[in-house]
């Protein structure tokens, strides 16, 4: 799941002031930190509640991890935005969130896992070794949600509830390092925050801009073309809500939802609002209307995942929102681009 990322930053002519300088502190302080610690803390209220499922197995100790999971999929929605520095290394963003799965790997692997009661996959650090489609995400819905979950609830699920646990552990332990790169004092945090000619990550705070405006277009790129666009398909009778991510736990547009959250929290923490040209300060309204149009379609879905693609309704809403996120990314990679001084050459996720 390699995915080529073509970037380059021009600097437009005439175009002299630095309109985002202190845009990388900004965002290290006020969005990646407190987010990625957000995600933390999420994970591990998971574990926990899944470490007290296995110990005393029940239907209300397996209705509270899998409430524990809804805060989990919408603290990595908020943080996925983030698709780069430490998110991006050691294979970070697969292991966490392995998608898109056309071909169903994920659920291949998981399911033989779980015949198998490979011992060795309800082990975190031994699971951590293994492939990315059995360590994260959508591998513990599926322990929680999909065929066989019940036994979670009794004795009968002593293997399934162990790989759970090794899953959510290692969710965590993911998290945590990614938030660890975010330190103040790491080669990654101080180029991003003080980037210097002879750096060798980000030598300008334009290189910094370029990579905050290339997360929001990646964000919105991924949500529209990984995510709703598959299931959705050209017709009613094409539509698949199977194809969608997370359909077993009806977070699929909790997740959509969370990332767009993600995308506006990135925006307000760069401070671009009050930074930009005031005659290209448009963008930033239009990029605001956009994504709030999104996120308000799909909260008035009302059918889960499952069966929304194919209902007439739900699919208004769907296009509505898919439409606002198209003219939401172009904003980024046009107005916005132009507004800080950029001209973006982007082909992001190409091979997925």
């Amino acid at each position: 799941m390699k995915r080529v990322i073509i970037l380059m930053f021009l600097l437009l002519p005439g175009f002299a002031a630095q309109a985002a300088d202190g845009a990388g502190t900004r965002i290290a302080d006020q969005f990646a930190r407190p987010t990625l610690k957000a995600l933390v803390d999420a994970a591990e209220r998971n574990s926990i509640a899944v470490d007290a499922l296995c110990a005393d197995p029940g239907a209300e100790r397996l209705e509270a991890a899998r409430e524990t999971f809804d805060t989990l999929v919408t603290g990595f929605g908020r943080a996925s935005v983030l698709r780069f520095g430490p998110l991006a290394a050691e294979s970070r963003i697969e292991r966490l969130f392995f998608w898109p799965d056309p071909r169903g790997i994920a659920l291949r692997q998981v399911q033989g896992v779980l015949a198998k009661a490979d011992d060795t996959a309800a082990r975190q650090e031994m699971l951590a070794e293994k492939s990315a489609a059995l360590q994260g995400i959508p591998a513990l819905e599926f322990v929680l949600f999909g065929s066989g979950s019940e036994q979670l609830a009794s004795s009968d699920g002593a293997f399934r509830c162990a790989y759970a646990a090794a899953i959510s552990r290692n969710i965590g332990v993911i998290a945590e390092k990614t938030l660890k790169g975010w330190s103040a004092d790491t080669a990654f945090a101080l180029s991003f925050t003080a980037p210097s000619a002879d750096a060798e990550i980000y030598r300008s705070p334009r290189e910094v801009d370029g990579e905050i405006v290339k997360a929001m277009s990646t964000a919105l790129q991924f949500l529209g073309a990984a995510e709703l666009r598959p299931p959705l398909g050209e017709t009613p009778e094409k539509a698949n809500g199977r194809r969608a991510p997370l359909w077993r736990s009806d977070l699929t547009f909790a997740l959509a939802r969370a990332r767009l959250g993600g995308v506006q929290a990135l925006l307000e923490a760069s401070g671009y609002a009050e930074t930009v040209p005031s005659d290209q300060a448009y963008a930033i309204d239009s990029l605001r209307f956009e994504l709030n149009t999104a996120s308000t379609q799909l909260g008035e879905i009302g059918l889960p995942a499952e069966a929304a693609f194919a209902d007439e309704a739900a699919r208004g809403h769907l296009a509505v929102a898919l439409l606002a996120l198209d003219h939401a990314r172009d904003i980024v990679s046009e107005d916005l681009s132009a507004a800080l001084g950029l001209t973006m050459g982007f082909n992001a996720l190409d091979g997925d």
